[in-house]
């Protein structure tokens, strides 16, 4: 049985065994290289970071913790393991998923960026923004030896 149609949300990847993560990232790749095949897009950066984005949501919750791409041609497994892969075979119309990470789309795009160089001003932009609100930016994913 097919794992990717069973990925709703970054929840229902958490219930996976590790093992069944590998199967699910050569499912992601199969889906971006048939879809791309048929309409272009944007292959390469997306099999790149394929495993990448499976442990990012596997171990951060993009739904209060921010996901930021520097690039945003590296976006369909993010947009496949947050529930969107029923608008996979419309990449890049109007009727599908947009060839980039767009907020209108899902709470879990947080800005709409393209090509390459906007992370790290973005990124220093929230953190800003959040300490002029009196909000934490960084959560540590992994509490440091000393247990602070």
């Amino acid at each position: 049985m097919a794992i990717l149609p069973t990925i709703t949300s970054p929840s229902s990847l958490r219930g996976l065994g590790i093992d069944q993560l590998e199967v699910l990232a050569a499912e992601i790749r199969e889906a971006i290289c048939s879809q791309v095949a048929r309409s272009g897009g944007h292959l390469a950066p997306n099999l790149g970071v394929v495993e990448l984005t499976i442990a990012l949501h596997y171990v951060f919750d993009f739904s209060t913790d921010r996901l930021l791409f520097d690039v945003g041609h590296q976006c369909y497994p993010h947009k496949l393991l947050t529930g969107r892969a029923s608008l996979l075979p419309g990449l890049r119309t109007r009727a599908g998923m947009s060839g980039f990470p767009a907020p209108s789309e899902s709470p879990y795009d947080l800005f709409s960026v393209g090509h390459a160089g906007t992370g790290i001003s973005t990124g220093v932009g929230i953190a800003r923004g959040d300490l002029l609100n009196g909000r934490r930016s960084i959560r540590r994913a992994i509490p440091p030896a000393d247990g602070s």
